[in-house]
């Protein structure tokens, strides 16, 4: 028979052709097009996980020039950086810069889009679930580590009061109040790593301005102790501070119970009734998170290469000789399959791991009319919120990771002996192949809010009614002036004046 009709089926109506594939080639071609198809899906994923980095590369500058208009500009112009799966750090990253920019009203509607969206994620998607477990976290919906939500709420509180919307400042403490309930119910870590102590300090602010001294003084003692319990330090001021509020309202038990040190001469000054100015100061650049890599490939009759990338970009590799593999999976031979010459064997694996960012900005200090300047205390540090965040949830997130990779690895080493051959360079290419598109999939979700700053920081003042002149300098680590702005205050009586100065280099 014509050799050219051995490939041709006619076909019935007597119209084309059909070509029929040889019954060796379809078996493997199959698995070679699954293959392909493996790696399309897995780059595409994989550009999903790099938009952390293009946010970061993008919107740094215009943050470290406090243009921040420019940058929301910036963000509305280009969504994609986001994504459907980021749609919380949006709304946050659009509201923190408008709240930077002292644009409250917009700050506010951006910041509760955040917060609502929080609460609908806050139930969790198995389906969300399940593609997570096959690719990586990245596709899941960032639902906001706790230190970040609370963050949302504070700054609302904060827009609130400077536009002397006190009821409103009352009402958001209120619902930050049950995400700590929630959680401590839950029995997790986050009232202590979220920034209670902050959280607590300021809602005694807003108490205190709304005239409800009782509640004040709860939400005071609530903040010594969640400093005493967090990551970040009570300020000695602040504990100060405490001590003689607590004493002033009849409280010497609570003082007792917090092991306070009597009041300072420079708090004693602070009283219910006395009108304050209060700078909320934000210092320096925030965390980010970055890949932390581990992966080897073993060749068999070959060599074993093992590398180890660190968040900091730095990498070690080691290559040795490495043992051979067992040939047959049933000793016989008969029954299994061998494993055959050029074939590798991949696992990677990749973690968030914290990277600080270097900042100029330490400090702030104010100064009223000509009065003593007064140094600012550091009320919530998010380099170590974040560095508490990953290590509560290390082990979650270890073990997610390791059945995610099991399962990977697997699925792979059986896709290399659908398509071993006798050749080993063409079972190294195959095997090659396999490997980058597991690769690809491999990703730590690194999405975090970095254009929160490194440290926020408040100072207070007790002034008469009137009108003040107030400076605030912003210092580097050696205490040298980088900045000095100048506010022209107008004080009622009883009232608490919020000023804000940002320096984010």
């Amino acid at each position: 028979m014509d050799r050219r009709k051995e490939n041709q089926e006619i076909h019935p109506a007597g119209v084309g052709v059909v070509l029929t594939f040889r019954p060796r080639i379809l078996p493997m071609l199959l698995p070679l097009c699954r293959l392909l198809l493996v790696f399309g899906v897995a780059a595409v994923l994989s550009s999903c996980t790099t938009r952390s980095a293009l946010r970061l590369e993008r919107l740094e500058g215009l943050q470290a020039q406090g243009d921040y208009r420019a940058a929301v500009d910036r963000i509305k112009r280009d969504p994609g950086l986001y994504g459907n799966t980021s749609r919380f750090l949006y709304f946050m990253d659009i509201g923190t810069l408008y709240h930077y920019a002292g644009m409250y009203d917009s700050s506010t509607a951006y910041l509760l889009r955040a917060a609502n969206l929080y609460d609908e994620l806050y139930t969790r998607s198995v389906t969300n679930e399940a593609a997570a477990f096959l690719t990586n976290d990245n596709v899941r919906p960032y639902r906001s580590k706790p230190f970040e939500i609370v963050f949302v709420h504070q700054m609302l509180e904060l827009n609130y009061l400077a536009r002397q919307q006190v009821d409103d400042a009352v009402v958001e403490a209120r619902r930050t109040q049950l995400l700590f309930d929630g959680w401590e119910k839950k029995d997790t870590a986050g009232p202590g790593p979220a920034g209670g102590g902050m959280f607590h300090y300021l809602s005694s602010i807003c108490w205190d301005a709304a005239g409800k001294t009782d509640d004040a003084m709860i939400s005071l003692f609530a903040s010594v102790r969640a400093f005493k319990s967090g990551p970040v330090r009570l300020p000695p001021w602040i504990g100060s501070y405490a001590a003689g509020m607590l004493m002033k309202n009849n409280r010497e038990d609570d003082v007792k119970s917090l092991a306070l040190p009597p009041a300072a001469a420079d708090t004693a000054r602070f009283s219910n009734e006395r009108s304050e100015v209060i700078l909320i100061g934000y210092a320096g650049k925030g965390p980010v998170f970055a890949d932390d890599v581990w992966w080897g490939t073993y060749v068999v009759d070959g060599f074993l290469v093992l590398h180890h990338t660190r968040a900091d970009g730095s990498m070690e590799t080691v290559s040795m000789l490495a043992p051979p593999l067992v040939r047959s999976d049933d000793q016989g031979g008969t029954k299994g399959r061998t494993t055959k010459s050029g074939t590798t064997l991949h696992i990677k694996f990749a973690l968030p791991a914290l990277r600080t960012l270097p900042s100029q900005t330490a400090g702030f200090t104010l100064r009223a009319d000509t009065g003593r300047p007064v140094t600012a205390a550091v009320i919530n540090d998010f380099d170590l919120q974040a560095a508490r965040y990953l290590e509560d949830n290390k082990g979650s997130t270890l073990a997610r990771t390791a059945a995610r990779v099991a399962l990977r690895t697997f699925t792979a080493q059986k896709t290399k002996q659908e398509l071993a051959t006798n050749s080993p360079l063409a079972n190294l290419v195959i095997s090659i192949i396999s490997d980058v598109a597991a690769d690809q999939l491999e990703k730590a979700d690194t999405r975090i809010c970095f254009l929160a700053p490194k440290t926020v920081q408040c100072a207070r003042v007790a002034l008469s009614p009137g009108r003040h002149t107030i400076e605030v300098t912003s210092c580097d680590q050696a205490g040298a002036a980088l900045d000095t702005k100048s506010y022209d205050i107008a004080l009622g009586p009883h009232e608490k004046k919020v000023i804000f100065c940002t320096s984010l280099r």
